[in-house]
């Protein structure tokens, strides 16, 4: 996967176009890509670390191959980079908005399992309630930990996978052609 100065992915496609759509083909093929070109190449990326520029080696068949494939590659996979960072920006500022939103239902939730514990001594006597006691902590957790990890932790995939589309947005794109072998 390493090579030198770059990160390199290689893909072999059949058509161009699988770089960003999945073609109908025979699914027991073993020549069928289940994942687009990008959608592989994002997997990889974020996957590992990245250090170096990537070098995105495309083998296609001679017929698909023309010498403005690069060029016209590049554009096409810039564009959907900066469209897709742009989709995962607005997704991570909406899930961190659920994680606030979320505090309307967590909220009341921690004030019951706080008020469980500190009037438990009220409600059962001396002797205490092991079960009424933990019941409030639970809740108290509960009610606090979701809306906390939706708003701290859930968007970190969606700054992950912009990490990966901006290596990809400026990945360097080689062409080479494969034949295919009939089956």
């Amino acid at each position: 996967m390493n090579r030198g100065r770059h990160q390199v992915i290689e893909l072999r496609l059949k058509q161009v176009e699988e770089m960003f759509v999945l073609a109908q083909t025979d699914l027991f093929s073993e020549y069928r890509n289940y994942l687009t070109g990008v959608e592989y190449c994002i997997s990889l990326l974020r996957s590992q670390r990245i250090r170096r520029p990537v070098l995105l080696q495309l083998s296609l068949p001679a017929a698909e191959v023309d010498d403005a494939l690069g060029d016209r590659l590049s554009i096409a996979l810039r564009r959907y980079c900066d469209q897709r960072i742009s989709y995962n920006e607005r997704e991570r500022r909406a899930v961190r908005l659920g994680g606030l939103r979320s505090l309307w239902v967590g909220v009341p939730i921690v004030v019951i399992g706080y008020l469980l514990v500190i009037f438990e001594g009220t409600l059962v006597g001396h002797s205490g309630n092991i079960v009424l006691d933990t019941t409030g902590w639970v809740l108290v957790w509960v009610g606090i930990w979701f809306p906390l990890d939706t708003f701290f932790f859930s968007p970190l995939g969606y700054g992950r996978e912009n990490q990966a589309l901006r290596h990809l947005r400026g990945a360097e794109i080689s062409v080479t052609n494969w034949q295919p072998t009939t089956a």
